[in-house]
C-alpha cells in the first residue's frame, strides 16, 4: 500500500492505494475504511462539525452517487465547521457522483468554516464529479474566516471526466430567518443535478471546452442558489466563494 499526505490550504490530501481522501485541516485523517461507496459520512468532532460525502465507484459497483446534507448552530468561538465532497474513479467505465450540503449557524462573535470538494479518476472512460455547497450564517460574528477550494486530478487517466465544484455562501447580519426545509430540498436538487451535469463535460482531452462548460454550468447553480437563500432567509446581500477545477 502506498500513503502519500500532501498539505493544502484546505485541509490534508490523502492518496492511498488509488483513493484520494480529504481531511479537513483542523480535523482529523479520514481512515479509507471509514468511507465505504455508496455511503455518506457525518463526522463530529469536540471542537466542531463535518459533513461528508463520498462517491467511491468499484468494479463490482461501477456506479455510486451519494450526498450528505446537515445543519448545525454552534455559539462556541472555538467550533470550525467543514463541508468535504470526494469522489474517486479508478475502474474503467465506472462512475462517481458525489454531493454535500451544510448550512452552519455561528451565533458567536467568532466564525470560521471550510468548504473543499476534490475528485480523482485514474482509469479508462471513468467519470468522477464532486460538489459541495455550504452556507455559512454569522449573524454576529466579528471575526469571520472561510475557505472555499476545488481539486480535480486525473492520473494515467485516458477519456476521463473529473470535475470538482466548491460553492461557499457567507451571510453575516442582517436576517434572522433560518433556512427552511423547502428551500434546503430545492438547495440539494439543484446541488444534484449540478453533480450529474458536470458529468457530461467533455473528457479529459477536451480540457479548454470540458473547463470553461464547467465553470458555466457552476455559476449558473451558484446564481440560483443565492436566489433561493436570499428569499427564504431575508438577507439582503450574500458573498459567493466559487471554484471549479476540472482534471487534466
Amino acid at each position: 500500500m502506498r500513503t502519500k499526505l500532501v498539505k493544502s490550504a484546505f485541509g490534508v490530501l490523502i492518496l492511498v492505494s488509488g483513493m484520494l481522501l480529504i481531511g479537513p485541516a483542523t480535523g482529523g485523517v479520514i481512515p479509507a475504511d471509514a468511507a465505504p461507496q455508496g455511503t455518506h459520512v457525518t463526522i463530529h468532532r469536540s471542537n466542531g462539525l463535518d459533513t461528508v460525502s463520498t462517491a467511491i465507484p468499484t468494479v463490482g459497483q461501477p456506479t455510486v452517487s451519494d450526498s450528505a446534507e446537515s445543519a448545525v448552530r454552534t455559539s462556541s468561538s472555538t467550533t470550525k465547521a467543514g463541508s468535504v465532497s470526494i469522489a474517486t474513479s479508478n475502474c474503467d467505465g465506472c462512475s462517481g457522483v458525489a454531493t454535500t450540503f451544510q448550512v452552519v449557524y455561528f451565533d458567536g462573535k467568532m466564525a470560521s468554516a471550510d468548504n473543499s470538494a476534490a475528485a480523482w479518476s485514474s482509469c479508462a472512460g471513468c467519470s468522477s464529479s464532486a460538489v459541495s455547497v455550504q452556507l455559512v450564517v454569522a449573524r454576529r460574528a466579528t471575526t469571520l474566516t472561510v475557505n472555499n477550494r476545488a481539486l480535480a486530478l486525473n492520473l494515467e487517466c485516458t477519456e476521463c471526466r473529473t470535475t470538482s465544484a466548491a460553492i461557499q455562501f457567507v451571510i453575516s447580519g442582517g436576517t434572522r430567518r433560518d433556512l427552511s426545509t423547502q428551500a434546503k430540498d430545492m438547495i440539494g436538487q439543484i446541488q444534484a443535478e449540478l453533480g450529474q451535469r458536470l458529468q457530461n463535460t467533455p473528457p479529459s482531452q477536451g480540457l479548454q471546452r470540458s473547463a470553461p462548460l464547467a465553470k458555466s454550468l457552476t455559476d449558473d447553480t451558484a446564481a440560483r442558489l443565492a436566489q433561493i437563500i436570499l428569499k427564504d432567509v431575508g438577507a439582503t446581500s450574500v458573498q459567493r466563494n466559487i471554484d471549479v477545477q476540472s482534471g487534466q
